[in-house]
This record gives C-alpha cells, structure tokens and sequence, in this order.
C-alpha cells in the first residue's frame, strides 16, 4: 500500500473479517489491556476532559477513557464496520461514534487521541497540524504507532529499505521518536514520550511474530526461501537475541507520544 487511498477498503476487510482475529493474527496482541493502551491511559487525568479518538475502529480505547471518567468522548473512524461494531460492543452516556473523515469534525477537544493511524497517513506532519488546530487551549494531543528501533524492526527495515520487501499490510511511513521530536519543534508543543512492548520487539514474542511474517514477506515478495533457512533464522534469534532483550526507552515495538499545548 503505498497511499492511503485503499485504506478505507483495507479496513473494511478487517472489520468485517473479525477485528479480534485480526489482530490476534497480525500483530498478536492479546489480553484484556495491551501495554499500548495501558500507557495511553496513563498519559492523561481523563476526568471531565472532553476526547477525541481519531480513527477510533471498534472503540475500545473510547470505551476506556470513558469509563475513566472523561466529559464526552467522540470516536471517529471512516470504516462504516468498524463503528458499527463500536456502536454494537459499547454504550454510555458520554460515549459517542460516529462514520466519517476527520475533516468534517468541528469544535475543539481537551484531549486528541489516535492509535495507530499516522503511518497510515500520506501526510503525517499536516494530519498533526490539523488535529493541533482542535486541540483546547492547554490540551494535548496522543499519538501510537509501531516503533522500529529494535531488533524485530531493524531486521524487517533491512528487508524494506533494501528490497522493498512488503514488511507491513497498510503502513505508508515508519515513524520513531526523532519523527515527533522535530515535529513537536515544528508545533510548537512539548513532548514526552515511551515505547512499549519490548517483548515483542526483543523477546520470545518477537520470534513468535517472526515465524508468522516472515513466510509472509517472502511469499508476498515473490521470494523462494526455503523454510529451513527461516527456521535456521528463528533459531538463532531465540538463542542469541532473546536472552538479551533490550528494555531500554526507545526499545519498545509501539510508540506513544503525548504532544501537550503551551498555551
């Protein structure tokens, strides 16, 4: 995918194929609170903020942020399934989803949330500046998005910079922490940010990712590898790789950036 205009049709794939299986399959993640969604909640006192979750797919992470207490919370996606499901899994007072582009939503938003989106986008640096202008005055903005400075991703961007492998399903950018650092200098807004889920970025979960897309990057580039030598690959990295799993701050396999007003 090298533009974001299939990505309404991509998504609707997803949503109507399962978004539980296709994230199990695609970027394994399971449990009731991904470490993704743990550090977002973190980010904020939600309570009597007014939200905004851009590309919020089947609501999840609205439904959180308004069970933490938030004023009202607004999910917006541009895939019809996705709130459809949202509309069917979640219901409160302060809950609400709607089926659009971003660029119809008016008024301003204490709190600006998007996961996983901006890689998505064909222009990422104006997608922020746009969501800037919705932010109140003294709000914040919080961003997700893989993050590739691992092993996982140091070997899966070898394989893209190089061969133009097709290492992701619908990513157009592969962002990190410098990406939001001058943009946040280009804003004019203050950042902190983490990385999450070395796991999966460094441990025995990376290898367990690895045995999945790597066949798939192969068979997907038309590239004739023999099993053994993935498996030789796989090997090796559990044996060597694994038992030092790098937990620094930038380690992680999901970034998330917490781009805060000044004024």
């Amino acid at each position: 995918m090298t533009n974001n205009a299939q990505l309404k049709q991509f998504y609707e794939g997803v949503y109507k194929k399962g978004e539980k299986d296709h994230y199990t399959q695609f970027r394994l993640q399971k449990g009731d609170l991904t470490e993704e969604f743990a550090a977002v909640l973190a980010t904020c006192d939600w309570q009597d903020k007014t939200v905004l979750d851009v590309g919020c797919g089947t609501g999840d992470i609205c439904a959180l942020i308004a069970d933490a207490g938030a004023a009202s919370v607004l999910g917006v996606d541009f895939a019809e399934d996705g709130i459809v499901e949202a509309k069917q899994k979640y219901s409160a007072p302060n809950l609400e989803f709607v089926c659009d582009n971003i660029e119809n939503i008016s008024g301003t938003f204490d709190v600006i949330v998007s996961i996983g989106t901006l890689e998505h986008m064909d222009n990422p640096f104006a997608t922020l500046k746009r969501l800037k202008s919705m932010v109140s005055s003294g709000g914040s903005m919080v961003m997700t998005c893989p993050n590739w400075l691992n092993p996982r991703g140091y070997m899966l961007q070898v394989l893209w910079h190089l061969f133009r492998a097709p290492i992701t399903l619908a990513d157009i950018h592969y962002l990190g922490p410098v990406d939001f650092m001058e943009w946040a200098e280009q804003l004019d807004m203050d950042l902190d940010w983490q990385t999450v889920d070395c796991e999966w970025a460094s441990g025995a979960k990376m290898v367990k990712d690895l045995e999945r897309r790597l066949p798939n990057v192969a068979r997907d580039a038309d590239w004739d590898i023999p099993q053994e030598h993935i498996d030789g690959l796989l090997q090796w990295l559990q044996t060597r790789v694994v038992p030092f799993k790098d937990d620094r701050k930038h380690a992680g396999v999901a970034g998330v950036y917490h781009l805060k007003r000044r004024d």
